[in-house]
């Protein structure tokens, strides 16, 4: 498994709408296959995180 920050990630908290910060989560299964989940995070404390869509500012 690697992490890997989002560094262009603009999404936002769903809970109280500031800014959320965000990584990608890259696991490879035994079968070979990759499988990536964007996992963000409030960037106050209110304590939201989970899975989020990819929301940058530039094309990746």
């Amino acid at each position: 498994m690697r992490i890997h920050a989002i560094l262009n990630y603009f999404g936002k908290c769903p809970d109280c709408g500031y800014p959320a910060e965000a990584s990608a989560v890259e696991r490879h299964l035994i079968d070979g296959t990759v499988c990536v989940e964007i996992v963000a995070s409030c960037g106050l404390p209110c304590g939201w995180s989970g899975s989020a869509p990819l929301t940058t500012m530039t094309v990746r």
